[in-house]
């Protein structure tokens, strides 16, 4: 054997390796992923005349409300497609990755990205799509920051897991400011040490364009929108002393009724360098610093997991092995995923008024919409103190299960491999000169298979039904433990329990309870829609405002001098001095209704009183122009054979009901809209008492239904 050949022998044994045995498929299959004894079939595909050209021999999960077997559309699915692909040929869905042809519409529709023709792709009411309009921007940094702190205004104390930020160029003197502040404060404190930012380009991803600063004096491209935070220097560690952080999955299942599921398992992301506090020596080290995927594995010290037993001490990692790890040394994780969780809520509740304001102007065009749904990243870091910190949100977190490993990971692995003795065919080698061609990753498989299977069933109304009737063997160790010792998936199992779904619903079955009295600024946009023209823009301009202002009958709290100079101060907050004309967004809105609340109600405890208040008198003002409160959420009971657990649904655009009724589901019947009848009189009382008794109505006063 040359030693030319060497490595290129080694690279073939890795690439092998990298074909999952049927031990990491059992391992796939226990946390919710494909089943080992399956084999790989071609996806479904369309033939000439638009039918299916195969048929899968895969369960079929026909849709109880539509009584037949589901269709995907994929071809848009693009970078998703492999997964989709997998996932749709498993449940014994009919996929379309070049659409139909014979225009009837599928049931599912999967985007890689949010395109702007979506509604004229996606139009039919009963169709699903997984990108809700308008997601990408509501996630940028910037405005995810305005959402969070407008929230942070109302409930500070609920909205305390996001860093002190600030967005330039709009806030540069205020973070010139701030900066001088926490400087004289430390000074008198006797502390010298520099305080670190950490500043993000708004339409940055993937890590790039990120940098560190101790001083105003180092931010770059001052013109450019950039996020500011204070940069967490003392985060958790394990013992090998790599920064990491979290990427846990939500997915918002629909606005009617608003549903929101947190996935199961997750994933851990290591940097390749040790952690050091930032200083003037490492502050540009971003692989000390940052923990992104997309940097890290181009480094040297990157860890490539080829199994499942690898991934724990991998630069990768399935979430329940870190917190299997974390265990190990004493900590109580229930706590620390309790409180991610709430985190993922509190997040989506301060996107949700966005969120119907760009569907009510995408979908402007048709009566009622397609139902939306999307999966979103939340990257979550620990603290020193074990506090979940939000660090960002991300509105296409990546589903690929495979990768190309770098040339720097590559050769680590085939020096790995080097050493071990034994021999393979020089036959199969690939030459290391050409392009190592993409690889399955087994942690991104356990993680993304189930995460986007359950996503589908969820919306197609058959996750619970799926799951019904299956089972798995569990025992007092975990797959991880077993593999990590060198048991068979098999050994010491206990009885066969029911499998669990991989997504969970946290809102509002889950913790209503919690943060039932966040979701509270819907009320404002059921405002805010009557002075803007949803079908031409989501932005009010100052004649808008001045309308809401005279027709509310405000003017005796705010002269219309002041009323111009605010709206000015308001619009220089969120355009950054940039002369445009059409308009402020939602959260402009908000900070006017904030300032004209706390003048009118100057003896108020807090501002969510002023407001709440301020919003009860411009809803009593308004219907002496006959504007009514059609829009207003609408909280239902699903009628079953009991009160106990029964969870209110929550309709945040009850106009979107097609011809005012609930859809039909297996086992229940959701209530009418508009039925004056006595009984449906009864039930909308039973409904109410029902809300009251399951979330309490926490100090704000619900809307009244009219």
């Amino acid at each position: 054997m040359t030693e030319m050949n060497q490595p290129a022998q080694s690279v073939a044994r890795l690439t092998r390796a990298l074909v999952q045995p049927a031990q990491i498929m059992a391992a796939v299959t226990e946390f919710g992923g494909p089943k080992a004894n399956e084999e790989s079939q071609p996806s479904t595909r369309p033939n000439s005349s638009g039918g299916a050209s195969n048929t899968s021999t895969k369960r079929q999960f026909r849709s109880e409300s539509i009584g037949r077997v589901v269709s995907v559309d994929t071809s848009r699915a693009r970078s998703n497609l492999e997964v989709v692909s997998l996932c749709a040929e498993k449940l014994g869905f009919v996929e379309y990755p070049e659409g139909r042809r014979d225009g009837r519409p599928c049931d599912i529709y999967w985007h890689n990205i949010i395109y702007s023709d979506m509604k004229d792709v996606v139009f039919h009411p009963g169709s699903r799509v997984n990108k809700f309009p308008g997601m990408n921007e509501l996630a940028k940094k910037i405005p995810l920051t305005r959402a969070i702190s407008s929230m942070q205004r109302l409930f500070p104390d609920q909205y305390d897991f996001y860093p002190r930020s600030w967005f330039i160029p709009a806030q540069l003197d205020k973070f010139n400011a701030d900066y001088k502040s926490i400087m004289t404060v430390k000074a008198e404190r006797g502390d010298d040490e520099p305080t670190w930012f950490i500043v993000k380009p708004d339409e940055g991803a993937q890590g790039t364009g990120i940098y560190l600063i101790h001083s105003p004096d180092q931010l770059q491209k001052l013109n450019h929108a950039q996020l500011i935070q204070e940069y967490i220097a003392e985060p958790f560690l394990l013992s090998d002393n790599l920064k990491f952080d979290f990427r846990v999955y939500g997915v918002i299942k629909s606005l009617n009724p608003l549903s929101i599921h947190v996935a199961r398992e997750g994933m851990a992301r290591f940097c390749t360098e040790t952690y050091r506090r930032p200083s003037l020596s490492n502050q540009d080290q971003v692989f000390v610093h940052l923990t992104n995927y997309s940097l890290n594995k181009s480094h040297g010290g990157y860890i490539h997991s080829n199994t499942l037993e690898e991934q724990l001490k991998g630069s990768k990692r399935l979430l329940s092995t870190v917190f299997h790890q974390m265990e190990g040394h004493g900590i109580r994780t229930k706590r620390i995923w309790h409180n991610i969780k709430l985190i993922v809520v509190k997040t989506v509740l301060a996107m949700v008024p966005e969120m119907m304001l760009n569907y009510e102007h995408h979908f402007a065009h048709v009566p009622q919409g397609p139902q939306c749904f999307q999966i979103l990243g939340f990257d979550i870091l620990l603290t020193k103190d074990l506090r979940p910190i939000l660090l960002e949100v991300n509105a296409s977190p990546s589903l690929t299960i495979g990768h190309t490993l770098p040339p720097t990971v590559l050769e680590n692995q085939v020096a790995k491999l080097d050493s071990d003795s034994q021999s393979i065919s020089t036959s199969s080698a690939p030459d290391l000169s050409t392009e190592p061609e993409k690889v399955h990753s087994v942690v991104d498989e356990v993680i993304k298979v189930p995460l986007v299977r359950d996503a589908m069933l969820l919306v197609m109304g058959q996750l619970d039904s799926a799951y019904n009737g299956l089972s798995t063997r569990t025992g007092s160790e975990s797959a991880l433990n077993r593999l990590a010792s060198g048991k068979s998936l098999d050994d010491s199992m206990g009885p066969l329990t029911k499998k669990k779904a991989h997504l969970r619903e946290v809102f509002p079955a889950r913790y209503g309870q919690n943060c039932w009295q966040l979701l509270f600024l819907d009320k404002a946009v059921y405002l805010y829609m009557q002075f803007v023209n949803t079908k031409k823009t989501i932005l009010i301009s100052s004649n808008g405002f001045r309308t809401f202002v005279r027709k509310c009958n405000l003017f005796d709290v705010i002269s219309p001098a002041d009323l111009d100079k605010k709206f000015v101060s308001v619009e220089q907050n969120f355009l950054g001095g940039r002369n445009i004309d059409d308009g402020i967004p939602f959260h402009g809105f908000l900070d006017m209704l904030f300032f004209i609340a706390q003048r009118k109600y100057p003896d108020s405890n807090d501002l969510i009183e002023a407001v709440q208040s301020l919003m009860k008198y411009c809803q009593t003002m308004l219907r002496h122009f006959g504007v009514r409160s059609a829009r207003l959420r609408r909280e239902e009971v699903l009628e079953t054979h009991g009160d106990e657990n029964q969870v209110p649904e929550i309709y945040l655009l009850p106009c979107r009901v097609a011809g005012g009724k609930w859809r039909m589901s297996a086992g229940t019947q959701r209530q009418k809209v508009g039925n004056s009848s006595t009984k449906q009189r009864s039930r909308s009382a039973k409904s109410s008492a029902l809300v009251k008794k399951h979330f309490g109505t926490n100090g704000v006063t619900l809307p009244k239904i009219t």
